[in-house]
């Protein structure tokens, strides 16, 4: 069936109406059409069956009534195997946002077309996009030997998550192919993100120096390049290559903005700011590149220029408070309390909301400002009722953090009579708890946990409750095993491995995690717990040096002398 002759029939059919198809069975002929024949479908026909549903199809569409016309689509799909059917199916399932039936459509599609790479393209796209990476992989292959390039787009767009071994795929599938294309940039520069991606740094460099080669000025190259010069600590190396293409092309607004950024980070501070200014009068508009050098500035340690141009955009858009934030840590950094906390009261949307209240609470250091915090977040309840939780907890820990203890468990107690299933709440309140009352803390964490059975936090939490206040220890064990698989790079739960291990009498193992967990975060708690299982290995040289290594930072602290007291070192 051709494809316009198929929408032009439909579409003639549909302006002409439907009258001469009257669907309905009288009573005389019911029993006739129970006796009808098998319909036969051929391919490259357009029969009657096939024209009816795909006009009621079109029908429910212009009634909105989408779910029905995919219900039909896809039937027909089935039925007439027909190209340009299955595509009409996709579209509406994706105008659905249907997944599933996306990929049941797309996946027709390429049955019956299957020298068409678009369905191909649309299934690896929805794989990637849902971390599917391994199964995308075959298709993304597909599409590329078939000269799709434009999948490399939606490979560099995934590039940074991706797991270490799947990138190491996707980079051997692009390197076959590059070797075929060698002129091809685009392969070289999505190489170089697997490549950053798998922290091949070097080998990174060393693949855009090659494309330099040939074009000195390729603007992504240069900025690829520039980049892992700035990580490396050389920007004025970056800058020179940045320099030259600039005098290529004199209007690229992104290399405009690296200069910029590789001046501030050379030093060259006066430059950069006018570097700055002139490219901000060009992108007048782009308030995004305005929002950029703000913040660039302000971690570079240009608090006044950065306040600057964080006026300005709140000059230029009065309803956008974000910019208050960053002008609240500004007025902190420069100990203007009142100012700081009038700029964190104004945000009141976006991600940094409840960060800027978090921010307005750390203002307040004594216990007798509690009276000003309990209306600061009493407003902010009112004010931002989805945000209640998030608020209660804030309050909490600062009751806590100024010896309130009582008064935030008092807090957390009413809060969990009002919403007893709120894993949050719990889990704060455990953290809370004081040791003398473990069975509190580990019924708390255990009601968390039925309510969010596949949280690691919670189990990692769990588990080192219970290897810290009762013999429980293969339960423990089990939680801690389940949360590491889950975040196998998350210092905590190493530590929480390797302290369960140790009460277990497997101290080779538990320094294998110890060891782990202090190179990640080496706070006093992780040291205390290596020191001991080094201690236990008969390793005690080594364990005393660390032991008062820790100690000349931290004397007071009362894991490392707890530690001290168990191994019998003096600090």
């Amino acid at each position: 069936m051709n494809k316009p002759l198929l929408i032009s029939l439909i579409t003639s059919l549909l302006i002409t109406g439907c009258s001469q198809m009257d669907r309905t069975p009288s009573s005389a002929n019911a029993d006739t059409l129970e006796l009808a024949p098998t319909i036969t479908y051929i391919k490259g026909e357009l029969n009657a069956d096939s024209l009816y549903q795909l006009l009621s199809a079109e029908l429910a569409g212009k009634q909105g009534r989408f779910d029905l016309a995919l219900e039909h689509y896809l039937n027909q799909t089935r039925l007439t195997r027909d190209p340009a059917v299955a595509e009409r199916a996709t579209r509406i399932a994706q105008f659905l946002r249907r997944t599933d039936a996306v990929m049941e459509t797309s996946r027709l599609w390429s049955e019956i077309e299957p020298g068409n790479i678009e369905p191909l393209h649309i299934r690896a796209n929805i794989l990637l996009h849902e971390r599917q990476f391994e199964l995308a992989l075959p298709l993304l292959e597909q599409v590329l030997e078939q000269g799709g390039d434009e999948a490399l787009t939606l490979i560099a767009a995934q590039s940074e998550e991706m797991p270490a071994e799947v990138a190491e795929h996707y980079y051997d599938l692009l390197t076959r192919l590059n070797r075929q294309q060698p002129e091809q940039l685009d392969y070289l520069l999505t190489r170089v993100l697997l490549l950053r991606q798998l922290d091949r740094t070097t080998a990174a460099a060393e693949l855009l120096d090659a494309g330099l080669r040939v074009e000195p000025d390729q603007a992504e190259l240069v900025l690829q390049r520039a980049e892992i010069y700035r990580q490396q600590g050389q920007p004025a190396q970056g800058l020179k290559l940045v320099q030259r293409a600039l005098r290529q092309e004199p209007e690229h607004t992104r290399l405009a903005a690296s200069r910029a950024q590789l001046l501030l980070l050379s030093g060259q501070t006066e430059m950069a700011w006018e570097a700055i200014q002139q490219l901000l009068q060009q992108q007048e508009d782009n308030q995004q590149l305005r929002y950029y050098f703000a913040l660039l500035l302000l971690e570079n340690n240009r608090p006044e220029q950065s306040r600057r141009l964080l006026q300005q955009l709140l000059d230029q858009q009065p309803d956008n408070s974000a910019p208050h934030f960053y002008l609240g840590v500004i007025a902190q950094q420069q100990e203007q309390r009142e100012l700081a906390l009038e700029h964190f009261l104004q945000v009141d949307q976006g991600p940094n909301l409840i960060q800027a209240y978090a921010r307005a609470l750390s203002l307040f250091e004594s216990a007798d400002d509690q009276a000003r915090v309990t209306a600061l977040i009493a407003t902010g309840r009112e004010s931002h009722p989805d945000q209640r939780e998030d608020l209660i907890i804030l309050q909490v820990e600062w009751l806590d953090r100024v010896g309130l203890r009582p008064e935030a468990l008092a807090i957390l107690n009413q809060s969990l009579e009002q919403s007893p299933d709120s894993v949050n709440l719990l889990y704060t309140r455990s953290m809370l708890t004081d040791s003398e009352q473990s069975q509190q803390m580990i019924s708390d964490l255990r009601r968390a946990l039925v309510l969010s059975p596949d949280n690691p936090m919670l189990q990692n939490a769990l588990g080192y409750t219970l290897t810290l206040y009762t013999d429980e220890l293969e339960e423990a064990h089990a939680l801690i095993s389940r949360a590491l698989a889950q975040q196998p790079e998350d210092a905590a739960i190493l530590d929480s491995m390797g302290w369960v291990l140790h009460r277990l009498g497997r101290n080779e193992e538990a320094l294998h995690f110890l060891q782990q967990a202090h190179s990640r975060y080496p706070e006093p708690e992780v040291t205390a717990h290596l020191v001991q299982v080094l201690w236990a290995l008969d390793q005690q040289q080594r364990a005393t040096e660390l032991l008062l290594q820790a100690l000349e930072q931290q004397p007071n602290d009362s894991h490392l002398l707890e530690a001290a007291d168990m191994i019998g070192v003096t600090p």
